[in-house]
């Protein structure tokens, strides 16, 4: 364990998904390591200020994140990891300014009002969801339509796990303990069904 947080801290790359891929775990860093019995770091919160800068340095003027610019080019994953990012920064009393995170939410909100359809892929979509449905800012609509028409299309068991979490957010549990038993099915692992008890 002291290894792999080392690893981490020393995370080197500076694009804006290195940057929220070094920052996000961060974030859990000295709960880890208490409950692993080492010692804490007291500079973590000022690494982690300094991320949610660089990162927010990266945001356009219509809440979107370019990959090395505020400039570059927009992709609905990379939104939805780094508004995950911010909204859990938040959430731990970081101080994200208010603005830059009601325009990366609703960016979010315009993608999926006007996401194409799709049969394969989906994964931007499902993460977007999920992290719409963490701030209360999903359209319930949109989930049960994309739960109930679109959920095989989904190419990954995660991308069906995050709408089957977005759904549980909002009190959907039927249509939540379906998608993540079509989740489980994909991942080759033998059913296991304890998750009823918490979405069920």
């Amino acid at each position: 364990i002291p290894g792999l947080l080392g690893a981490l801290d020393r995370y080197p790359y500076g694009c804006t998904e290195q940057m929220t891929s070094r920052a996000l775990p961060l974030l859990y860093l000295n709960e880890l390591a208490v409950a692993s019995g080492l010692k804490t770091d007291g500079d973590i919160r000022g690494r982690i200020e300094q991320a949610i800068v660089r990162v927010l340095g990266n945001q356009s003027s219509n809440g979107s994140f370019g990959l090395w610019s505020s400039f570059g080019t927009q992709e609905t994953w990379l939104d939805a990891y780094v508004t995950d990012f911010l909204l859990r920064a938040r959430d731990r009393d970081y101080n994200i300014p208010t603005q830059a995170l009601e325009s990366a939410l609703e960016n979010l909100e315009n993608r999926m009002a006007y996401a194409s359809d799709f049969d394969d892929g989906g994964e931007g979509i499902a993460y977007a969801l999920y992290v719409l449905a963490s701030a209360g800012r999903a359209s319930i609509g949109d989930l049960r339509y994309y739960a109930d028409v679109k959920l095989d299309d989904f190419a990954t068991p995660l991308a069906k796990s995050q709408v089957a979490a977005a759904l549980t957010l909002y009190g959907e549990s039927g249509r939540a303990e379906r998608a993540f038993e079509t989740a489980v099915g994909e991942t080759g692992q033998p059913e296991n069904t304890s998750y009823r008890a918490d979405y069920g």
